[in-house]
């Protein structure tokens, strides 16, 4: 179980993978909620506050110790990693989006890019059905 465990989170994170963080983490540690935007606002932060607060309250529910963080970037794989040293995460976990296209089979996923730079252990969850 992990201490100081970092969720990244997007619009479309699915209940299992927010499960999966869940068991992963130590009922007496921390868990960092984090969701990487282009540009932070009041508007964007009142609606991730809103869109992510049924995974606080899973957490939570749990006797978990959590908090959302908003950080603003074009970056988020390199975001995610500067977050994860600065918290001093031990674990961190992650979705996985299947490429497509000629684009996809050349460019570096975010996903590539947080195992290779990763400060600590990470997590890939791919959503149950979702292609490789």
């Amino acid at each position: 179980m992990f201490k100081r465990l970092l969720l990244c989170l997007t619009e479309a994170t699915p209940r299992e993978m927010v499960e999966v963080a869940l068991r992963l983490s130590s009922p007496e540690g921390e868990v960092h909620l984090l969701h990487v935007v282009r540009l932070l606002n009041e508007l964007v932060r009142k609606g991730a506050e809103d869109s992510f607060s049924w995974v606080k309250e899973l957490f939570q529910k749990e006797g978990r110790r959590c908090e959302l963080h908003l950080v603003e970037s074009t970056e988020v794989g390199k975001a995610i990693v500067s977050f994860a040293r600065e918290k001093n995460c031990d674990g961190l976990v992650l979705g996985t989006i299947p490429r497509k296209g000629v684009l996809g089979y050349f460019t570096e996923s975010i996903s590539d890019y947080v195992i290779k730079h990763s400060p600590c252990v990470a997590v890939l969850v791919r959503k149950p059905g979702q292609p490789v």
